[in-house]
């Protein structure tokens, strides 16, 4: 816990936001109740499901406030008013851990670690035998990641700042407004407010794995806010050569179609997909390939 101590952990603030995300369901199910079920006010909802973020979006200094909680009796830092809230629930994204059923010694690739809440279940899981290699490449979440890494003593983490693609080099990450870090991507977008770019390097998961000598991959999870695609070219060889299971985030019906030819082109199985929520408007799916 020493990692923990060096930074200022507020615990009232994490109090505050879950008092906030209460209110925001109770208002949520009140206009569920009240108002026609029309896609326009789908956002209203979304936005006070969230109230938390909210706040941070008129308060800007509340995204650096940090909180800590213990969830499967890991230590999670992380910050309370922001969409890192959704993750340290005990709901977050259970059909990804599911599906990569991870087993003593393996090694997983996690890309797109954020402030790494997969990261550590998926050590814990492999355990000391085994190796995760968590990569992300926005430089905040990336220092979370690593604090998360040292609080829980996890020396089986490898983290790694980069942004994988097809190709090495520099890329421009397009870095939304401070309360959704989880949405930095290097797909350009005008869709984000508040957003900025900052360059990146970037590396191919091909070239990754064969610096670190690693002799086999059993899994990889990519969530990638869209650019997955390009992170599947930049690791056709270890895809290939190990056959691991894959667990992907894909955006949208043209993304999910895309990335399914891509794999099968590989001679990838798709085995299954899994769309993120039971909300109509979702548009995100969790695929599963081996």
């Amino acid at each position: 816990m020493s990692a923990a101590k060096e930074m200022s952990i507020s615990r009232f603030s994490w109090v505050l936001a879950r008092a906030l995300r209460f209110l925001g369901k109770v208002w949520a199910w009140w206009i569920t109740e009240f108002f026609p079920q029309r896609a326009s006010v789908q956002p209203l909802i979304d936005r006070v499901l969230h109230l938390n973020e909210v706040l941070s979006y008129f308060i800007p200094s509340l995204t650096y406030v940090m909180s800590q909680r213990i969830l499967e009796g890991d230590y999670l830092v992380f910050r309370p008013f922001t969409d890192d809230a959704d993750k340290v629930s005990e709901t977050y994204e259970p059909i990804v851990r599911e599906l990569l059923s991870p087993c003593l010694s393996e090694v997983v690739v996690d890309i797109g670690a954020n402030i790494g809440v997969h990261t550590v279940w998926l050590s814990r899981k492999v355990g000391p035998a085994g190796v995760v290699l968590a990569v992300e490449p926005e430089h905040t979440n990336f220092t979370i990641l690593n604090l998360n890494k040292r609080i829980n003593n996890l020396s089986n983490v490898i983290p790694i700042m980069r942004a994988l693609r097809s190709t090495p080099g520099e890329a421009q990450l397009l870095v939304p407004r401070p309360s959704v870090m989880g949405q930095a991507t290097i797909i350009p977008s005008n869709a984000l407010s508040k957003a900025s770019l900052v360059t990146v390097d970037c590396e191919t998961l091909d070239d990754v794995i064969s610096a670190l000598g690693i002799s086999q991959v059993s899994a990889i999870k990519i969530d990638v806010e869209g650019a997955v695609l390009d992170v599947i070219r930049g690791a056709e060889q270890t895809i290939k050569k190990f056959r691991p299971r894959l667990v992907i985030e894909a955006h949208g019906p043209a993304n999910l179609s895309s990335l399914e030819l891509s794999l099968k082109s590989m001679g990838v199985t798709i085995v299954s997909n899994v769309r993120a929520s039971s909300r109509p408007n979702e548009t995100r799916w969790f695929l599963f390939a081996s």
